[in-house]
């Protein structure tokens, strides 16, 4: 009887340390893999994400990394430069996930994000997209487990531009300046939505393809016809040639030119006179006094923007700086609030969870769009200010469920 006791002792030890030596250890580090378009067409918009990300990681690390049930884990990011090429987006990424990533961020075009939520679905991996998605990406059945979007699609750009220029600025006659592709179409879509709740009408429209730096014939038919307001949609080059030929052709002097979705990179190169006449939606801007009445989100804004001028030479925070910013640390709560690095259990979080950002509280729909109060920002160019980067003045946030497309239309 003795021996029999002994025996069953002696194999229950064994077999724990069998188990114990095959189990894997506590990760030391969490990887996180940021992949973006650091050369090509949209190598500065590209850059901004890359110091978003990098603030958010020096910042968790500062306080000594995640934390997790098995002590302060460190971040290490792991950057790869997709060119703004798919193939080599896909290539980099495998070398992400080869590499040992624990999760993944970054994307500055849709496409991208696109084809790396496919990839996502091969092989599951908690993944915030940092860009404007293509509103199919929401679709029912299209996400990924654990591919989740920080910012919204082209359709509520449109949509938030139609209550701008309807709520804020008072305007109901509209001539639209739209690009012929899914980016000018899908925020044409979300302005008509708009439209159809507060009101105003559409009575003009042009369209041009991506690149193009000659707008004369719109401007002309717009001057024409004397709208309320232009809607525009151009974003970096275009944006900058069109601005500057509508304030040189007189558009400015019988309507107001209204920018659907603005960069202060871009804002820095237009001309102040010009800059101070075209008020804009901005997903983000880091001053955010007097647009936003709660004040622990301004502090919280502040404190983030400073964080940023200090680690990179004076310069602050830009919109897609803070989508990535907002990406990365989502990802860092969600990690630290499953307690484990599972990609099923980092997905069950982002995916039910709430979250507390620079938009305030913020959570994800079932479609995976971020939903808060504070989408986007109504701002007016200013004139002059205390540095290059002063910029623009934020007038008025826009946000809620309200300008997201529904979800039966996405098909839930």
């Amino acid at each position: 009887m003795k021996r029999s006791v002994f025996f069953v002792a002696t194999l229950v030890l064994v077999l724990a340390m069998v188990f114990q030596a095959g189990a894997a250890p506590n990760p030391k580090e969490f990887k996180l893999g940021f992949m973006t378009s650091l050369s090509g067409a949209f190598a500065p918009l590209a850059e901004t994400q890359r110091k978003g990300t990098l603030l958010a990681v020096a910042e968790i690390n500062e306080r000594g990394g995640l934390n997790m049930p098995w002590g302060k884990v460190p971040v290490k990011l792991i950057i790869k430069d997709d060119e703004a090429k798919l193939d080599v987006g896909i290539r980099r990424y495998r070398e992400l996930v080869e590499a040992g990533i624990n999760g993944f961020t970054g994307s500055c075009w849709n496409p991208m994000a696109a084809a790396l939520n496919e990839e996502s679905k091969l092989k599951p991996m908690p993944m915030i997209s940092a860009c404007v998605p293509a509103i199919d990406s929401f679709k029912k059945g299209n996400p990924a487990p654990g591919s989740f979007s920080v910012a919204f699609t082209p359709w509520s750009i449109g949509y938030i531009a139609g209550q701008s220029v309807v709520e804020g600025l008072g305007k109901k006659k509209i001539f639209f300046l739209s690009r012929s592709d899914s980016w000018g179409n899908t925020i044409y879509d979300g302005l008509k939505a708009a439209l159809t709740k507060v009101g105003g009408e559409v009575v003009g429209f042009a369209e041009y393809p991506l690149g193009n730096v000659d707008f004369s014939s719109a401007i002309n038919k717009a001057i024409q016809l004397k709208p309320d307001v232009v809607v525009t949609v151009q974003t970096g080059g275009d944006a900058i040639a069109l601005y500057k030929q509508a304030y040189d052709m007189g558009l400015m002097n019988v309507t107001t030119v209204f920018n659907s979705w603005t960069m202060n990179y871009v804002a820095v190169t237009i001309p102040r006179a010009t800059l101070a006449q075209i008020p804009s939606v901005t997903f983000h801007y880091y001053d955010v006094e007097g647009g936003v009445k709660d004040q622990a989100l301004v502090e919280k804004t502040r404190k983030y923007a400073e964080g940023h001028i200090k680690m990179f030479g004076g310069e602050p925070p830009d919109a897609y700086t803070t989508l990535a910013y907002m990406a990365a640390t989502i990802m860092f709560e969600a990690v630290e609030k499953a307690g484990s690095f599972d990609v099923d259990k980092v997905s069950k979080v982002l995916a039910t969870g709430k979250f507390q950002t620079l938009k305030g509280e913020s959570y994800f729909r079932e479609d995976h769009q971020l939903v808060n109060q504070y989408l986007a920002y109504l701002v007016s160019g200013k004139a002059s200010g205390t540095n290059m980067w002063d910029l623009y003045k934020v007038e008025k946030a826009f946000g809620g469920e309200e300008a997201l497309p529904s979800l039966k239309s996405l098909g839930y």
